[in-house]
């Protein structure tokens, strides 16, 4: 098995990223290796942990960029 190629295949089929007949013969090639389906199910596990993560940087992030921003500032003429 190429661990490269089948790990993006594996990816691209986690994010639905396949045509539906590459989809369609890829699923046939996860239910017949045990080792391709536990990759697939921590691909899925993983993608779910970074799909839930927060969107929006932290509120005390984005004062301290702004305070370093007003503190870089050029002065007016």
């Amino acid at each position: 098995m190429d661990y490269t190629s089948t790990l993006n295949k594996l990816i691209q089929h986690s994010y639905g990223e396949l045509s539906e007949n590459e989809s369609i013969l890829f699923q046939n090639e996860i239910s017949q290796s045990v080792e391709m389906q536990s990759i697939q199910s921590l691909l899925d596990e993983i993608k779910s942990c970074l799909d839930s993560e927060m969107f929006e940087p932290n509120p005390t992030s984005v004062q301290i960029i702004l305070e370093e921003s007003l503190g870089t500032e050029a002065p007016a003429c």
